[in-house]
């Protein structure tokens, strides 16, 4: 259940940019909390901790538990890798129940190494430079979650396109959750549309596994 509650008219704006019939019972529910997921980023400058808000921590330690996770990000997916090169291993360890039915011939579940490439790089976008200024992952994890909802539930494909529905649509996501102009941010959101549709095979992919596992 989202944290945050956003009215009818919010989310039948974004379906409908996105073509998506607004009697969609999943791609509300998915909006609601991609939303709320949204306003909630933290720029990591303070921390709330109950009624107290604390400092952020030096940038090396700030930095330090993140780079263990992107090291042993990095190490997963390198022996996910190498465990291709062995197949009958290969076979055994994607049979296992928990990653559900096998499809066809298709043991490895598309899933799994882009979730541990998406661990990896919010480890890399966490980070602080060393004079303690955040990096600019705030936007971007903003229009990458618009990019995502688009991939699941559009029938539209989106593209950088003058035309396409999708930079509008990033637009209005990124208003709609932060409550704040695009524009007053800056200089937009341009380039996070770019940087985001670098990875729409990957949420493609993604999103052709889930509506097998969990039909919409």
């Amino acid at each position: 259940m989202p944290t945050e509650f956003f009215d009818d008219a919010t989310i039948d704006e974004l379906l409908s940019l996105a073509g998506v019939s607004t009697e969609h019972s999943a791609a509300r529910c998915w909006l609601q909390s991609a939303l709320a997921a949204a306003r909630g980023t933290l720029e990591p400058r303070l921390v709330a901790t109950g009624a107290t808000r604390v400092p952020q921590p030096s940038p090396a330690k700030h930095n330090a538990p993140l780079d263990k996770v992107e090291r042993a990000s990095d190490r997963l997916i390198a022996a996910l890798e190498e465990l291709r090169r062995h197949p009958y291993a290969h076979a055994s360890f994607w049979r296992f129940e928990a990653f559900g039915p096998v499809y066809a011939s298709e043991f490895e579940r598309a899933d799994v190494i882009p979730t541990l490439t998406n661990i990896r790089d919010a480890a890399r976008k966490a980070r602080v430079s060393r004079t303690g200024r955040p990096r600019k992952f705030r936007k971007q994890h903003i229009v990458d979650l618009a990019l995502a909802f688009c991939a699941r539930f559009s029938p539209k494909k989106p593209s950088n396109d003058v035309n396409n529905f999708f930079p509008y649509f990033a637009e209005r996501f990124f208003e709609l959750s932060t409550e704040t102009s695009v524009e007053g941010h800056g200089h937009g959101i341009t380039r996070q549309v770019k940087v985001a549709l670098k990875r729409l095979p990957l949420e493609m992919e993604r999103a052709t596994l889930l509506n097998k596992t969990h039909p919409r």
